[in-house]
């Protein structure tokens, strides 16, 4: 890929369920980096390619983003660099992208908010939920309502950016029955088909759909801030 598009690949990991520790035994694999082009190319007066996806025959997604397009969208708080920087599978490790990784997510930080984020997941959550059929989903789609809800929860109760593992959204619940319930079906979707049905699950729905209340509430009480983006353009030059 670097050199079919002339780019510096950053940094590169997985995403998705195989990440976030509940793939099933047929996901697809999820692969996402950052690149940077040449320098020459951010000096033409053309803009250079900022994103590129493909998807291969063998089950795996590449999507990609440009590192000035990422920090743009990092200034606005964007989930995605707080997510992929935080993955536990990594596709190209060594001192260099560890310095980028360490770099960027200390950077990460300071454009941090929890109403964007909030929101953010939240609004997955509700259109996932439109899924819904009597009653019925597939345990795949379910726990993408049940993640993101717990990752909004998760900024509720900590005020920082969620672990991108489900393993630590489980672990922050302090309600020990729900928790013991979402590990239990935990273990159902690890070994389940992409595609197959359960019954939605009372007990959890209705934690999910209290939280959705709260966590939206709690999100709309807060104020947005306006960010100093000359961080980010310092980090961009020093990657020239």
């Amino acid at each position: 890929m670097e050199l079919e598009k002339n780019i510096k690949i950053l940094y590169a990991c997985e995403s998705g369920s195989r990440a976030w520790g509940f793939g099933s035994p047929d996901s697809d694999y999820d692969v996402r980096f950052f690149f940077i082009h040449q320098k020459e190319k951010y000096l033409s007066v053309s803009s250079p390619l900022d994103s590129i996806d493909r998807f291969f025959d063998n089950d795996v997604d590449l999507s990609a983003w440009e590192i000035k397009k990422a920090l743009g969208l990092l200034l606005k708080s964007n989930a995605t660099p707080f997510e992929w920087l935080q993955s536990p599978i990594l596709y190209r490790k060594n001192d260099k992208t560890e310095k980028f990784r360490n770099e960027f997510w200390e950077l990460s930080k300071k454009y941090f908010s929890a109403k964007t984020l909030i929101f953010h997941y939240l609004g997955i959550a509700k259109g996932m939920l439109s899924k819904i059929e009597n009653n019925q989903i597939s345990i795949k789609k379910y726990f993408y309502i049940l993640r993101p809800v717990l990752a909004a929860y998760y900024i509720k109760t900590k005020n920082e950016a969620a672990p991108m593992e489900f393993k630590f959204l489980v672990e922050n619940l302090d309600n020990q029955a729900i928790k013991e319930a979402i590990k239990n079906l935990w273990k159902e979707k690890l070994i389940a088909k992409e595609g197959d049905k359960i019954e939605i699950p009372a007990f959890i729905h209705s934690f999910i759909k209290t939280q959705i209340s709260e966590c939206g509430l709690y999100a709309s009480n807060l104020k947005r801030e306006e960010k100093n983006s000359e961080p980010l353009n310092e980090f961009f030059r020093n990657l020239l």
